[in-house]
């Protein structure tokens, strides 16, 4: 039977592919011009199930699973690992996605063989912790201990403490610090990001790349965009339910 349900309340069978029935009824949809949301929702499965059985279905035109206890082919080679560190060594300012774009050019991987943005952020994070401390800038100044007294005239002793002590730190309000880097998105990738959350709020690996590619963006700054975009768009549902609720209550 069922092992789970989905967040849209569709059960499954985990480690089991979608049943053919359901695909078929899936490219049906399809067909007469329904969006893969749309599909999504009232056959209450996942979005990103959906577009890939119909990129599948639209490649080969194939309804069927693949093989079960298969396996995608080897893209991350030895050969394209060791070319990826290289790039990194040279260049840490590199995304995976410019990454990617230069695999490319250079023609190590043939077109359909390229990693994913998606599978060289894995190999970046999984390089052995020499090559990043080799990839990472150096300071050239000694490392200076937090504790060591800044070099300079030392300040007067404050009344009513002990002679030569100066006076500790000041505490800071809140424990944050206030120096975050937040990505300023420019109008265009706004509204490329909005128009695709629209379509569906979990977006799949082949809608993420094909946003980083129109919009310029990191895989991981896409992620973060829609989890805050999905977060606010359940603030604003509860906000309206609840104001809904108080309207309809006895004055």
């Amino acid at each position: 039977g069922p092992s789970g349900v989905n967040q849209l309340g569709g059960l499954f069978l985990n480690g089991r592919p979608l049943p053919t029935c359901k695909r078929q009824r899936i490219i049906a949809l399809a067909a007469s011009g329904a969006r893969s949301s749309d599909i999504s929702r009232s056959l209450k499965v996942s979005n990103g199930c959906v577009s890939k059985i119909l990129g599948r279905y639209y490649r080969t035109g194939a309804v069927g699973p693949k093989a079960v206890g298969g396996s995608k082919p080897l893209m991350a080679t030895p050969a394209v690992v060791a070319r990826i560190a290289r790039l990194k060594l040279e260049q840490p300012g590199l995304f995976a996605w410019q990454i990617r774009r230069q695999l490319h050019a250079e023609g190590i991987c043939a077109g359909s063989g390229i990693p994913s943005v998606s599978s060289i952020n894995r190999v970046l994070r999984t390089l052995p912790s020499d090559l990043r401390l080799a990839a990472e800038p150096r300071d050239p100044r000694p490392p200076v201990s937090p504790l060591a007294a800044p070099p300079g005239p030392q300040p007067p002793p404050v009344p009513g403490s002990p002679q030569g002590c100066a006076p500790g730190p000041r505490p800071r309000s809140g424990g944050r610090s206030r120096n975050r880097n937040r990505t300023v998105f420019s109008r265009q990738q706004a509204e490329a990001l909005e128009e695709e959350f629209q379509r569906g709020q979990y977006p799949d690996t082949a809608t993420r790349e094909s946003l980083a590619a129109a919009t310029q963006l990191p895989d991981t700054t896409i992620r973060v965009w829609f989890s805050n975009r999905r977060a606010k768009w359940r603030r604003e549902n509860k906000q309206q339910l609840e104001a809904g609720g108080a309207g309809d209550s006895p004055g």
